[in-house]
């Protein structure tokens, strides 16, 4: 069955950067993929359709698709630490939540990637600190103190600690921003923060995700709706997608798998360890439960900044049904990319964290953007049961 008409909406992770970063990347890469697949992807402008909805439209020649961008970049960049102080309270809250509780090492046995993600952003900022510290003694000590009155030594050399060790922060800051050093620390924190229910506006954006859900999948001129979360949205889809699904019952509006999540690159673990997170498990078991949604995890194990291959259901002491919840799939990235780009990009983990969204270099079975504007459906071209 070829599809006529689509609807995609997409939850984006914890990114600062809005709609218009991801239409531009969309636009951008679909373009790329055009020699790959031979889909020539017609996108529209960028319109405002609500407060965080935006949409474009997606035109192949026998295909339209209606992309929804469903945002919360605003409550992102309401958590996101610019300074030290904020940086350093994300820090604490890292510590406390994780490390002193001894929390970290069951996230790290889920997946040893994590190991080293959690502590990479601890590592640097000490280190950093220790060595600015060391660099701003050294500096102070090292003036030529013989050559003034000697009431002006110590204050001189403690101004002259101060303004070194200010500047050595300041390019730790910087650099550490370059190697998203910060961006990993953040989201540790956002996590622990959301168990406890204390990250302002998150449960009414997550409620009105869930009324644009319901009413795309009640839209009986679509036929496909695809929801699709990369990242930290893997975690937002899932209390969205169980409120949506909770509000129909009319068996006909899933007909031929015509409903389809994707989550990619997910870190749903980081939220469903969490031993206050009551009401998320409740939703993600309801999620593993129901055989109505056709539910496809996409992860890859070179992808640092997820938990690859491992089901967000079961993973946390949750029971899914034999005929539910997600199917466990790699991307397979090593096959889409020359060999040569692909050792270049396992080195640019921030990149390789992205690639789910971006264009390949060869055909194969993962394609993003013949998921989303193709003519076939996706149950079609996974050859999956109606």
């Amino acid at each position: 069955m070829t599809v006529k008409q689509r609807q995609v909406l997409y939850i984006h992770g914890f990114d600062p950067r809005g709609a218009g970063h991801y239409h531009g990347l969309y636009r951008t890469q679909s373009q790329r993929q055009t020699k790959v697949n031979g889909l020539e992807i017609s996108v529209s402008r960028r319109r405002r359709r609500s407060k965080h909805s935006h949409h474009w439209q997606l035109n192949t020649q026998r295909t339209e698709t209606d992309y929804c961008f469903l945002g919360w970049d605003d409550i992102i960049r309401g958590l996101w630490a610019r300074g030290w102080p904020e940086i350093i309270s994300d820090l604490f809250c890292f510590l406390w939540a994780y490390i002193l509780t001894g929390r970290f090492f069951v996230f790290a046995r889920a997946s040893h990637k994590q190991l080293i993600a959690g502590f990479y952003p601890v590592l640097y900022i000490l280190f950093g600190m220790g060595a600015g510290l060391a660099l701003a003694l050294a500096s102070a000590r090292h003036l030529p103190v013989s050559l003034l009155p000697g009431w002006s030594h110590y204050p001189l050399q403690g101004l002259v600690l101060l303004a070194v060790f200010w500047l050595c922060m300041q390019g730790i800051k910087r650099l550490g921003d370059r190697l998203a050093v910060f961006w990993l620390l953040r989201i540790y924190a956002f996590s622990a923060k959301w168990a406890k229910g204390k990250i302002p506006g998150l449960d009414e954006r997550i409620d009105h995700f869930a009324n644009d859900i319901s009413a795309a999948i009640q839209n009986r001129n679509n036929d496909e709706v695809v929801i699709i979360a990369h990242s930290v949205g893997t975690m937002v889809v899932v209390p969205a997608m169980a409120q949506a699904l909770a509000k129909l019952d009319d068996p006909t509006l899933f007909a031929n798998r015509r409903v389809v999540l994707i989550t990619l690159g997910e870190c749903i673990p980081l939220i469903s360890f969490q031993t206050n997170a009551h009401d998320f498990r409740t939703a993600l078991e309801q999620l593993g439960q129901d055989p109505r949604l056709l539910w496809l995890d996409y992860t890859a194990p070179t992808d640092g900044a997820c938990f690859p291959l491992l089901d967000p259901v079961t993973s946390c002491g949750l029971q899914r049904a034999p005929n539910a919840g997600p199917r466990l799939l790699s991307p397979r990235f090593f096959t889409l990319y020359e060999r040569g780009r692909y050792q270049k990009l396992r080195r640019a983990w921030y990149t390789m964290h992205f690639l789910y969204l971006m264009a390949t270099d060869n055909p194969g079975p993962y394609d993003f953007f013949a998921f989303t504007a193709g003519p076939e459906g996706i149950a079609q071209r996974l050859k999956e049961p109606s």
